[in-house]
């Protein structure tokens, strides 16, 4: 097949929008199930991305110059600057899911493609989400080195259907106050489903931990709003709300994303109250003049499937999250220009 890599601006871009809007779409961002223009909307994106960065973006071809896949290596800030060790995504990505095994060469040569230039970046740890659809390129992913962390069942649902039967006489719903912080923090640290990155040594468990309370007070303060569920007069549990600014104020739709949302304290497991707060949070949303409301799982949480199914919830797709450790932990430092070499930003989610 002689497949080859070549930047992304030099490659045909009827063939790109084609792979970008027919890609399996990844499940952090937002729901094209919601509205395809969202498709068109993400390929815009990354045409402003590679005009910021070009020599940050890349593309796949075969020898007939059939274009395979194409993305970029990003630096993600928020892993890298708060513990100090390079962390990379792959990011901008799209895949020709078309089944052909010819694809396997183009995949397997991109994906170490992409392991190089992170390499070359000083990145210590590489991370990536990719739909289950995409077996192909997650088998490439597997060749270049990386490894399971994690899964999430992504769903969908209308909010504007009555929820009230998930609501509970015995629960305050209420905004945030400074005790919870701590709650959450206590909660996330015996939660049965921890961040995959509590099982590396660089990543310290209490700074995994306040990295994910930071998120619930940037949500607070400035991004949306968090619900806090109250029961016996003690924290129960907390979720955050985010229409995503910039699709509402370009496509004038409003849509939600995930973002580290969902946490329950040991004392209220197996209440309801999860539910209780997506009902709460949906009554948001419709004020937010939100159709769809978008959801996640991790997929080893079996209660709260059934209870997003019991709510009524579509099927909107499995997101595979791997991580590919590149240094020991002793080589790790973080480089110079690490921003020029990989280019910047973070995925949503």
């Amino acid at each position: 097949m002689s497949a080859k890599i070549i930047y992304w601006q030099d490659t045909d871009e009827e063939q790109l929008h084609r792979l970008y809007t027919t890609f399996p779409y990844p499940p952090y961002f937002g729901s094209p199930i919601v509205d395809e223009r969202l498709q068109e909307y993400r390929f815009e994106l990354v045409k402003r991305s590679v005009a910021q960065n070009p020599g940050a973006h890349f593309a796949a071809v075969d020898g007939r110059g059939r274009v395979l896949c194409a993305a970029q290596v990003r630096r993600t800030p928020h892993l890298s600057d708060h513990f100090g060790v390079e962390v990379a995504g792959i990011g901008n990505e799209a895949f020709l899911c078309d089944e052909k095994a010819s694809n396997a060469e183009g995949f397997i040569l991109f994906a170490g493609h992409l392991r190089k230039v992170a390499e070359n970046a000083g990145v210590a740890f590489m991370t990536t989400t990719a739909a289950s659809q995409t077996y192909q390129w997650i088998r490439a992913l597997e060749e270049a080195g990386f490894r399971y962390a994690d899964g999430f069942r992504h769903v969908t649902a209308l909010v504007d259907e009555d929820y009230s039967a998930f609501l509970r006489d015995d629960l305050i719903m209420r905004g945030p106050v400074e005790s919870d912080f701590d709650e959450i923090a206590y909660a996330y640290k015996h939660t049965p489903f921890p961040n995959h990155l509590l099982y590396e040594p660089e990543f310290d468990k209490e700074k995994v931990t306040r990295l994910y309370v930071k998120r619930y007070r940037e949500v607070h303060e400035k991004l949306g709003r968090v619900f806090v569920a109250e029961w016996k007069g003690k924290f129960a549990g907390a979720l955050n709300g985010i229409i995503d600014p910039d699709i509402r104020k370009e496509l004038k739709i409003a849509v939600n994303h995930l973002s580290q949302g969902l946490i329950v304290h040991p004392r209220a497991a197996g209440t309801g109250v999860a539910l209780a707060l997506v009902a709460c949070r949906n009554e948001w949303y419709r004020e937010q003049r939100m159709k769809y409301g978008y959801f996640g799982s991790n997929i080893n949480n079996l209660a709260m499937i059934r209870g997003l199914e019991k709510m009524g919830t579509r099927h909107a797709g499995i997101e595979i999250n791997m991580v590919l450790r590149l240094k020991d932990k002793e080589r790790f430092r973080r480089p110079p220009n690490a921003d020029t070499a990989t280019g910047s930003g973070s995925k949503s989610g």
